[in-house]
């Protein structure tokens, strides 16, 4: 069955967690970060064949991890990410500074349609670790891994983008 209906009512539940209002700021959070699995899933599908298409993939796997995270209560377990995943991100991001020049100011999305949603992606990942920040400062708190990856990776699309629309910039 595709539905259950037990949303109606404005409630949902979350992994070994309580039932909550579907405004809840650990489901924000999680929107957010649904919101950018999108984004990045649409960039693969237009970069897929080229050499961008396999990090961005990894990355989606490990979001939902990071997903993960949020949805269930901290402190019950240790983190599904693993400081490998950091790790991965540091590692694209050392190999990627000499390509993209490093940072050299904000840029204006637009270059091609796949960095465009890379863009967006950036965006709407700096909002998930807006509302993952205030979800850490909440009784539920937060892994500090979780937000350290989400910073991370928030400047992991940065360059992606730049990456992408070197060739479209030339």
């Amino acid at each position: 069955m595709l539905y259950t209906g037990h949303g109606d009512g404005g409630y949902t539940r979350v992994i070994g967690g309580p039932t909550l209002l579907k405004c809840d700021a650990r489901l924000e959070a999680l929107g957010a970060l649904d919101e950018a699995q999108a984004h990045l899933g649409l960039a693969r599908a237009l970069l897929a064949g080229t050499p961008w298409s396999a990090p961005i993939g990894r990355v989606q796997a490990a979001l939902r991890l990071a997903m993960a995270d949020i949805a269930t209560v901290a402190g019950n377990a240790a983190p599904y990410l693993t400081t490998d995943h950091l790790q991965a991100l540091e590692d694209d991001l050392s190999a990627w500074d000499t390509k993209t020049g490093g940072f050299g100011g904000f840029t204006v999305p637009g270059e091609s349609v796949p960095g465009a949603h890379l863009h967006l992606a950036r965006t709407v990942i700096r909002r998930a670790e807006r509302a993952i920040v205030a979800l850490s400062n909440s009784s539920h708190g937060v892994h500090q891994l979780t937000l350290s990856y989400l910073n991370r990776l928030s400047s992991w699309a940065y360059a992606l983008c730049l990456l992408v629309d070197i060739p479209a910039a030339a």
